[in-house]
């Protein structure tokens, strides 16, 4: 399973996306390069875009970041939006995305024209394309969440056999299919703190559980592991049937479920804790 922390390599990053346009060579002797960090982008308004920023392939946090966004026309673009995209990795113990909200539409053949200051004076101006797609693969914003009967405590006799984190944590009261039959508002994390392919997917997990605490008497948490049979051994692992019914390529990935069933927010990748907690307050208003 690919995974789309910004701590990433940055080979497999750009696997999840078209780039065009190498990034500019700093005078500062750094080599500043820009990825889009998110394997689908979806048509609507206010998109989130994350964005990951690398030195020497390295990540780093401290850059000031602008983005335009274009609708590519054949060579040409026309212009559609921009904005600053912040750094926010709050609760991600080091790790993190800048993010920024765009307008994408209409779906098509679109492009990114990324620039970035750090504070030693490297700078970067590169060009990204990528493509924006008029429906999700990934279960999206109105859609109704996929019943799964994801496995809980109840159907096991050791919590270690369905949650990778050690401790594992305890997200694993409910499955999805019950939370939905009794229409209960839902956050589910997908996310495996084992065998995620960077440090991205135990601090994850690590920020809906410092969330827990002040939403549990109004929301219900639930942990999908990304893989099943890891248990006695993991390099028989499989891919867990629920991340199979939702269709996903990457991970971590958090979703928002009204009492109707309806998704009303998701996240791929890195997400801050104060990107989640805006998303559970307006759910929950």
């Amino acid at each position: 399973m690919k995974t789309l922390a910004v701590a990433v390599a940055l080979a497999l990053l750009l696997a999840a996306c078209d780039t065009s346009a190498a990034p500019n060579p700093s005078p500062s002797g750094s080599q500043l390069a820009a990825v889009v960090v998110a394997s689908e982008l979806v048509a609507g308004p206010q998109q989130r875009v994350p964005i990951g920023i690398l030195d020497h392939n390295t990540p780093v946090t401290d850059a000031a970041v602008h983005v335009r966004a274009f609708v590519l026309q054949g060579t040409t673009g026309v212009m559609k939006g921009e904005a600053d995209a912040p750094f926010k990795g709050a609760g991600l113990e080091g790790a993190g995305a800048y993010v920024a909200h765009l307008d994408l539409i209409p779906a098509g053949n679109w492009g990114l024209e990324i620039t970035a200051t750090r504070p030693n004076g490297a700078r970067l101006s590169q060009r990204l394309a990528f493509n924006v797609i008029a429906a999700p693969v990934v279960p999206g914003v109105g859609q109704a969440a996929p019943a799964s009967h994801s496995p809980t405590i109840h159907d096991v006799a050791d919590p270690a056999t369905i949650d990778s984190g050690r401790p594992p944590d305890d997200m694993h009261q409910l499955s999805i299919a019950q939370a939905l039959q009794q229409h209960k508002t839902t956050l589910v994390v997908f996310a495996s703190p084992a065998f995620c392919t960077s440090r991205v997917c135990g601090p994850e997990v690590h920020v809906i559980q410092g969330l827990e605490p002040a939403y549990r008497n109004r929301l219900t948490f639930i942990h999908v592991e990304i893989y099943r049979d890891f248990v006695p051994d993991p390099s028989k692992r499989q891919l867990a049937q629920t991340v199979v019914d939702w269709r996903l390529q990457t991970e971590p990935w958090v979703f928002l479920i009204d009492a109707n069933g309806i998704i009303q927010s998701r996240f791929e990748g890195p997400t801050a804790s104060d990107e989640v907690k805006a998303a559970i307050d307006q759910l929950l208003r």
